[in-house]
């Protein structure tokens, strides 16, 4: 090493060692004026925390008049305003450097702000407005609060202190309004809702109230909507004695849900997405019933629905967030199922238009009388585009259970996505996104009404509006496909409008059999459910076939016929039920018209026998047509394997009809008709297979990518395994089967997959509770990841919640076993525990399942009492993790809450009550300090309750 080298080393520790552990912030070199600034502030505050008078003392060492010592009004206003001019320096000198990172105030530093501002609030704020305008300070976590003399402070009259607290607000907003690294320490700590309490404050209880709201609104415009709700949710809970100022609280927390992200906020603030928590469906309710009643005073009922359901529908646009969309989704269920009219007229009235534009008539002459413009657009791409994945993330949240939804969502779009994939295919684009939506409509809703709408509807003959894209246009982002007016029905003849459909049709052919390719993968049911479709409406007799576009309708379905006998023929003839019973009912209907014909010509002529006989041939003539194409149907009928008797049954009515018929039977098919009566039924054995269930379906439908499909699969296995309680050998799938399936699905990134597997669970281990050991093991001991444990846990926890009190008791003895042993980990005492067991969230866990046990399974935990009291004063009085302290307090809570609580805890009650009482008054948590008192709050309400019953 050179000696230049040697020397800047030499040089940088002696720097270093300035800044060694343990020296006081006093001994330290400050050269900038900012650290000047903070020494000097540093000094003159030093020591106020253990005060009797604080005021006096900052007074002093401010340079105060002695003059004025008698004068408390006075000190205080000095000292105040002294705090808010360092405060003022502070943000002048620490001002943002543009573009650069760096921030200006030291870490060690951080602390002094802190306490600058905890003296303005407590000494400026709290000893100045009544408590009832404010946070009560037990319900919040000060810095430096956690010392009882630092919280002493002297209420003055009101009247004295309004210029200080006017100073305050103004002083404080400037901060919060200015771009400097002061603001944004402050903005979201200690400091700034004060300051707003300020500004509420006097907006109710002055003469100049818009005065004091502007200033309201420059404070909300500086913080997150997130914040303002939570400080409003709060401030809420604790205004109700002043009419006046409830109020305008409760204004001010309906107008952060009109702001764009609103709904978002409110999302987050109730289900505590920004703490990870597990997610609490039932909490949903409570966001509903906010949703519902509270529209603010100055904005009627209608704007006000448009505000929140367009801030839906945006968040529902972005369809890679699983499970925000899921919350959306059932927000939009529960609202549905109290008023359909809300979520129609606000929500899905906008996707039906973007998709299927309802133009009237006036709206058609407008565009006519502009003929000479092609592109007029109804709905450019952007919109089209963000309807369909509004469509995509609903879809992916609802059930089988939510049909009603989705009918009603999907009618009358159906076709029109039907036809937007046909144009994405065509314009090479792609389709299939759009084709896997059908699909699941298909499944999750009214199977049979929405095949029937595609099959009518295979080729699109509206003609008001079409879907076109800007083709020479090389940015994607203006390539995209939107709505337009039909300006081609104006100009193009009806010759060339049908050739332009009989061009379509082969295309749209080919979609459709892609289309059901993904149904039949997800159950081949749906394979027999189109083809019986259509080849009942190729013979239908109903008025239908008789209007003008019926000739089209066959040719359609004809094409369709063959296509899916072209590309379905092993399906088919492994499961020919469809082909028997379009069979049966065509041969019955065909034979009794030929009867008819001939009955009604005797009656005419009875010596007529060449005219009957020619009457005859002319029927069976005019049938060639669908005769030809019964051919490769009746070619796979004769050469049939049986799956079932149902399949035996059919065949052995179809020999039946052409026996009786066979004089009938044209020439072209009578071959193939004599092979098919010639079938021996007797001697084929069939295997009986039950129409429950159909595993190989539910296999295919749990690996479908749709989360909507996976969990219609699993409610289908669940409801099946319930519903067949007996003979588990007989049954096709065991309890056991289903419940390792479910289990599986506890990994599953989407969260309206797990939650529902976790509900499933939770109702097989209510119908066979044999299973409970497993789960335990496998919260316990098992090596799968924490987070199945944490969602085995919560299944637990919910089964013990429905079933605790008809829990035995060894159950019971295993599961509290179980949470204390984790709650216990990392003690020596506990032998073969999981590591994963000393992660936080499991103790969490464990604690919050045996609190439940506590609260719901009576007289059982008496023999574990000692055991859980042990825990609980171990955790309160050893542990220094605030969570874990909050939940064992939560225990005693639940074991007091318990209907037999008082006589369970006995002789342990005075113990723990001390305990309580010490901690609710000592704890440095806050939070740990106030659910200590309101335990303590139960447990004297629990006695006065057991005093009167007896």
């Amino acid at each position: 090493m050179s000696d230049i080298d040697k020397q800047k080393l030499e040089s940088l520790k002696k720097e270093l060692q300035k800044f060694k552990k343990g020296d006081r912030l006093e001994s330290r070199s400050r050269t900038t004026p900012l650290g000047k600034l903070f020494d000097e502030i540093f000094k003159k505050i030093n020591g106020y925390q253990s005060q009797s008078d604080i005021i006096t003392y900052l007074y002093n060492n401010f340079d105060g008049d002695s003059n004025n010592n008698d004068d408390r009004i006075y000190k205080r206003s000095y000292v105040i305003e002294k705090i808010l001019n360092y405060l003022d320096q502070i943000k002048i000198l620490s001002k943002k450097i543009p573009n650069s990172n760096i921030i200006s105030i030291p870490l060690y530093d951080i602390r002094i702000i802190g306490d600058l501002t905890n003296i303005i609030i407590l000494q400026g704020i709290y000893s100045i407005i009544p408590n009832e305008f404010l946070i009560p300070l037990e319900k919040r976590k000060i810095k430096n609060f956690k010392k009882n003399s630092s919280l002493i402070f002297n209420k003055i009259n009101l009247n004295n202190g309004l210029p200080i607290i006017e100073k305050i607000l103004i002083t404080m907003t400037n901060i919060f309004e200015s771009n400097s690294d002061l603001k944004d320490l402050i903005l979201v700590g200690t400091g700034f809702t004060d300051t707003l309490s300020i500004a509420i404050f006097l907006t109710i209880n002055s003469n100049n109230s818009q005065f004091y709201m502007n200033f309201i609104q420059r404070l909300e415009f500086q913080s997150s909507t997130y914040q303002l709700l939570s400080f409003y949710s709060i401030m809420l809970k604790n205004c109700h004695q002043n009419l006046k100022f409830s109020s305008l609280v409760s204004l001010l927390l309906s107008n952060q849900l009109m702001k764009k992200n609103g709904i978002e906020s409110l999302i987050d603030l109730v289900l505590g997405l920004r703490e990870d928590e597990e997610i609490d469906i039932s909490k949903i309710q409570y966001i509903v019933k906010v949703l519902l009643n509270s529209k603010p005073k100055n904005i009627n009922l209608i704007n006000y629905y448009k505000n929140i359901f367009n801030q839906i529908y945006n968040m529902l646009i972005l369809v890679n967030r699983p499970l925000i969309n899921t919350i959306l989704v059932e927000i939009i269920v529960l609202i549905y199922s109290k008023n359909n009219r809300i979520i129609k007229d606000f929500l899905f009235s906008k996707i039906w238009f973007n998709l299927n534009p309802n133009l009237n008539d006036d709206y058609n002459q407008d565009f006519k009388k502009n003929i000479e413009n092609d592109s007029i657009i109804i709905t450019n791409g952007i919109d089209l585009n963000n309807s369909f994945n509004v469509c995509i993330s609903i879809i992916r949240s609802l059930n089988i259970k939510d049909q009603e939804i989705i009918n009603e969502l999907f009618n009358p779009i159906l076709l029109s996505l039907w036809y937007y994939a046909n144009y994405q295919k065509s314009q090479n684009k792609d389709y299939n996104i759009i084709l896997n939506l059908i699909k699941n409509i298909i499944i999750l809703g009214d199977s049979n009404y929405f095949i029937d709408l595609i099959i009518s509807n295979i080729i699109d003959n509206q003609m008001t509006w079409m879907f076109d894209n800007n083709k020479n246009d090389n940015d994607e982002k203006n390539n995209l496909t939107f709505i337009k007016f039909n300006t081609n029905e104006l100009i193009i003849s009806k010759e060339n409008q049908i050739l332009r459909l009989f061009d379509k049709i082969d295309f749209n052919i080919e979609s459709f059999i892609e289309l059901i390719t993904k149904l039949n993968d997800s159950d081949s049911l749906y394979l027999n459910k189109i083809l019986i479709e259509i080849l009942n409406k190729l013979i239908s007799n109903n008025e239908k076939n008789l209007e003008k576009n019926s000739s089209i309708n066959k040719i359609i379905y004809l094409k369709l016929i063959q296509a899916i006998i072209e590309n379905f023929k092993l399906e088919i003839e492994n499961s020919p039920i469809s082909l028997l019973i379009f069979a049966n009912t065509y041969f019955n209907q065909y034979f009794d018209s030929i009867n008819s014909k001939f009955n009604l010509n005797i009656v005419q002529d009875i010596d007529s026998d060449d005219e009957d006989n020619e009457s005859v041939n002319n029927d069976i003539n005019n049938n060639d047509e669908i005769i030809t194409f019964l051919i490769p149907i009746l070619e796979i009928i004769s050469t049939l394997n049986f799956n079932n008797n149902d399949e035996k049954i059919q065949l052995e009515n179809l020999q039946s009809i052409l026996n009786k018929n066979e004089n009938l039977i044209p020439q072209s098919i009578k071959y193939i008709c004599e092979k098919i009566i010639k079938i021996d039924t007797k001697v084929v054995k069939v295997k009986l297979i039950s129409n429950n269930l159909n595993i190989e379906t539910i296999l295919k439908q749990i690996n479908d990518q749709t989360p909507s499909v996976r969990v219609y699969a699993l409610d289908k296995l669940t409801n099946y395994t319930i519903n067949n309680p007996n003979n588990e050998e007989k049954k096709q799938v065991s309890t056991k089967y289903t419940i390792n399936l479910l289990l599986s699905q506890l990994k599953d990134s989407e969260p309206f997959v797990y939650l529902n597997a976790i509900k499933n669970i939770v109702n097989i281990l209510s119908f066979d509770k044999s299973f409970l050991n497993q789960l335990i093991e496998l919260y316990s001991t098992s090596k799968k990841s924490i987070d199945e444990k944490l969602r085995i846990g919560e299944i637990l926890t919910k089964f013990v919640n429905i079933n605790g009190k008809i829990l035995n008791n060894i159950q019971i003895d295993e599961l509290i076993n179980i949470c204390i042993n984790i709650s216990r980990s990392n003690s020596s005492l506990i032998e073969n525990s999981s590591n994963d067991n000393n992660d936080i969230r499991m103790k969490m866990s464990s604690l919050s399942l045996l609190g439940t046990i506590c609260h719901q399974t009576g007289y059982s935990i008496i023999s574990h009492i000692s055991q859980i009291t042990d825990l609980v004063h171990g955790i309160i009085t050893f542990e220094k993790n605030p969570e874990l302290k909050r939940a064992a307090v939560v225990i005693i809570n639940d074991i007091v809450t318990n209907d037999k609580g008082l006589e369970i805890i006995k002789e342990y009650g005075e113990k723990l009550q001390l305990l309580l009482e010490y901690i609710s008054k000592n704890d440095k948590d806050l939070l740990v300090c106030q659910m200590s008192s309101a335990t303590l709050d139960d447990i004297a309400i629990a006695f006065e309750n057991k005093f009167q019953i007896n």
